[in-house]
């Protein structure tokens, strides 16, 4: 219970942590975005004063034919958009004459030109409430980006706006970066995050295996054990000393037990050298032959049910390490003979092709099934379902396999399973031919 808690408080504060950088990227994108759209907007609007100023002396030019303008009036005061306003009210009032948007139309197009930014563009001449009466040209956007307005009236009910209707490439080449470098950040943490959760998935999985792997060592071991101590308290009673035959069943029984009772150590020491790289393999040229056969007749005698072997090699000689060559048939054996029926039907046969020595071990027995298949090669794969298998009769606790698997890998092979259930069950041992 605790390791779930702890697990979704972790997801639950990945999540937040997740939703929080989402949140703060995308308001760092959004004010950057807005900053960019801000800062064209202004380098626009700067422009347009100086257009509207040529525009205008241009104009007085003309129309004043030879009139002096008087400069304060005209000025009021030496800004530039002081200079325009002033410029266009006297010519309105004095010459009636009015601002023309083509040829400040001209301008601009200079000046955006000079300082790299889109020409497409429309110019309004808009009252004091924004309302716009006309236009350069039908071309405005109802996404173009409106620069601040210019009067041209000292009453301030007329003035000059500059609509930029294409803004959005100079926008995408400065952001583009910005953006990229976003999504990339994104992706990763949203992968780190996956990662992680899915770590979180693999300890919780893990420490219940492992729980029910210690569990069920335990109790697999306490049966040797048990017999052992039993056997010993017996033999040290003295009640069997005039009886040699029973005395010696007993000591047999002690040793055979010890003897399981070592094989798992030293199984699980093995696991835990191949699994380390530490373990060093002494392969050389091996007859298969005589090893199947002991396995077969050590199997026979230790059988509690009829057993028929089929034994057909088309290869008779393998690149291994004997011993643990060995080992690992004489497991998947055992486990066929363990997971059977009534009558035990097995066939050991070897072929090859370009790359391997193929071994096969084929049961009549249970099957298993394609859910257990991923993980009856995990080290603590059996363990999840010991408790079902304990009560068909099954004991041990599941490291044959990961054995077996731990040594193929150790050779540079692979072991591979087939089963149907209810069926059969065929392992292949892939051994490497150099």
């Amino acid at each position: 219970m605790q390791t779930v808690m702890q697990k979704n408080k972790y997801k639950s504060v990945s999540v937040g942590a997740m939703v929080a950088v989402m949140l703060l990227l995308g308001l760092y994108m959004w004010m950057t975005y807005r900053s960019a759209v801000r800062d064209i907007s202004e380098r626009a609007g700067n422009q347009l004063p100086w257009a509207m100023f040529y525009e205008s002396y241009h104009r007085a030019d003309i129309v004043s034919k030879g009139d002096t303008l008087s400069l304060p009036e005209l000025r009021g005061d030496l800004s530039l958009v002081s200079s325009v306003e002033g410029m266009n009210d006297v010519l309105s009032r004095r010459y009636h004459s009015e601002i023309s948007l083509d040829t400040l139309s001209q301008y601009v197009d200079s000046l955006l030109s000079v300082v790299n930014l889109n020409r497409d563009f429309t110019i309004l001449e808009v009252d004091g409430k924004g309302k716009t009466l006309r236009r350069s040209n039908d071309q405005q956007s109802s996404t173009a980006l409106l620069t601040r307005v210019f009067s041209i009236r000292r009453d301030q009910s007329r003035g000059i706006q500059l609509a930029l209707n294409n803004p959005y490439p100079e926008l995408a080449r400065r952001l583009s970066p910005l953006f990229l470098a976003s999504a990339i950040i994104l992706i990763l943490f949203g992968a780190i995050l996956m990662r992680l959760l899915r770590y979180l998935d693999e300890q919780r999985l893990m420490s219940e295996l492992r729980n029910d792997f210690s569990y069920a060592m335990v109790h697999d071991m306490k049966s040797p054990l048990s017999s052992i101590i039993m056997g010993a308290r017996f033999l040290h009673s003295g009640k069997v000393d005039d009886k040699p035959q029973i005395k010696e069943k007993y000591y047999a029984i002690i040793e055979s037990e010890a003897e399981h009772l070592l094989a798992l150590v030293n199984k699980l020491l093995t696991i835990s050298k191949l699994e380390n790289k530490k373990l060093i393999l002494n392969k050389q040229n091996v007859n298969l032959e005589p090893i199947i056969d002991d396995i077969i007749e050590k199997a026979k005698a230790k059988a509690e049910k009829p057993i028929d072997f089929t034994v057909d090699l088309l290869v008779h000689r393998v690149l291994a390490d004997q011993q643990y060559l060995a080992e690992a048939i004489s497991n998947l054996v055992d486990n066929a003979i363990k997971y059977s029926k009534d009558e035990v039907a097995i066939c050991i046969t070897t072929q090859e092709n370009d790359k391997y020595v193929l071994l096969r071990v084929r049961d009549n027995g249970i099957g298993i099934s394609r859910d257990d298949q991923r993980i009856i090669f995990d080290k603590f794969g059996r363990a999840a379902v010991h408790e079902q298998n304990r009560k068909g009769g099954v004991s041990g606790f599941g490291l044959g396999l990961n054995y077996v698997d731990q040594v193929m890998q150790a050779h540079g092979g692979k072991v591979t399973v087939q089963s149907e259930k209810d069926h059969y069950s065929e392992f292949t041992l892939h051994i490497p031919k150099g």
